[in-house]
Formats: structure tokens, C-alpha cells, sequence
């Protein structure tokens, strides 16, 4: 059967139509384009802190950037825990917090506060960080022990942040009455007692 002129041009029309809309809808029939950052390693936050951590492969779904607190929301000289019966209430959840990745301190921090009521005085550092208010910002916590070396690999070793060279406090519990700690002098993690006193830097998830 030959096609006149007319149908010709029709189905033409109609092939160019369809191909048109397929690449004009191509978001449809892809994937989650990839993640583009709105911000750098180092940048200030909304916070007023500094980016050290960007999730540029949408790793986790609850956030894309890490931020540390800026120095004056920093705290200084604080517990891990107050007291003996603290630790014991703290051992009891030890491996709901002891996680030392990227991603957990949110969870450890909270599981500390659930520990015991101590752990939200202000000389602790999941109190410090709970009850911090810094930069319209009240969602702080205590970093993981790989969060807290981001922050140093990021930030303090790149003289960004005003961190000290002292002891900074992570969330991830190491055994019955020790924490994970580290120097930003040297940057290598210890295992510390949790009634030493060390600075915390908070930081915030979105």
C-alpha cells in the first residue's frame, strides 16, 4: 500500500511529535539526577560553623551536609559521664552507641541522654550539645569518633574553625569507662576515661 503525500507528512509529523516529548519528559524515565552541592569543604554553614562532610553520594537519606559549631559554641573542660552509676547505666546501652561511622552521632548522642538524666547536665557533652542554641540552631549533637576525625581531616588540619590542639570528645564509647577522644594536635584517636575533662565541638546534620 503507498502512502500519499499527505499521510506521509502526518506520520512524520507524528514520529517527531513523540520524539520530542520523550526527550523533553527524559527526567521521567531516568534516574535521581546527581547530587550537585551547594556548598564546599570548609564553607560556613547556616550556622554559622564549617561544612566537613558533604554526602555527594546520597549515602544517607536524612541528610547531605555535616556542620561543626563555630569556636564560640565550642565547650570546654566537659565529661563524657559523671559518675560510676552513669557508666553502668551507659554500658547497658553500649552497643546502640559505640558506632563509630559516619552518620552515627545522632543516634549515639541520644542514646547517651536515654541512659540517664545526668547525661543532660551542661558539664557533659551530650548535655553541652543538647541544650546548645548556636547560630539559630538547635539541633546539635556530639560527633562519631569518624565524624570527629572528618573534622579534623577538614577543618582544624586546614586551619580552618579556631579548633585547639587539645582533646575533642566523640560519642562512640570504647569499653566500661572509656570513650573515644581525639588530639587535634596529632589527630590520632585515643580510647579515654569518660570522667576526662576535654572540649566537645558539636555538629549538626541537614
Amino acid at each position: 500500500m503507498k502512502f500519499t503525500k499527505k499521510r506521509l507528512s502526518i506520520s512524520i509529523f507524528i514520529i517527531l511529535g513523540i520524539s520530542a516529548f520523550l526527550i523533553s519528559n527524559s527526567d521521567v524515565f531516568t534516574e535521581k539526577p546527581d547530587f550537585v552541592s551547594a556548598y564546599e569543604i570548609g564553607d560556613v554553614g547556616p550556622a554559622g560553623g564549617n561544612i566537613f562532610y558533604i554526602d555527594e553520594s546520597s549515602e544517607f537519606k536524612d541528610f547531605d551536609y555535616l556542620e561543626s559549631a563555630p569556636a564560640s559554641c565550642e565547650g570546654q573542660e566537659v565529661l563524657w559521664a559523671l559518675t560510676a552509676d552513669d557508666l553502668d547505666a551507659a554500658i547497658k546501652l553500649v552497643s546502640t552507641w559505640e558506632e563509630a561511622t559516619v552518620g552515627s552521632g545522632k543516634g549515639n548522642t541520644e542514646a547517651m541522654l536515654a541512659a540517664g538524666s545526668n547525661f543532660y547536665e551542661t558539664n557533659t557533652a551530650s548535655g553541652f550539645a543538647h541544650s546548645l542554641d548556636c547560630g539559630g540552631q538547635s539541633d546539635w549533637f556530639v560527633p562519631s569518633k569518624s565524624e570527629l576525625d572528618l573534622m579534623y581531616q577538614n577543618l582544624a588540619k586546614q586551619k580552618i574553625g579556631d579548633f585547639t590542639t587539645g582533646y575533642y570528645w566523640s560519642s562512640s564509647a570504647y569499653e566500661y569507662g572509656r570513650a573515644w577522644n581525639q588530639p587535634f594536635s596529632v589527630g590520632e584517636a585515643f580510647d579515654g576515661n569518660k570522667d576526662g575533662k576535654f572540649a566537645v565541638r558539636p555538629i549538626r546534620a541537614f
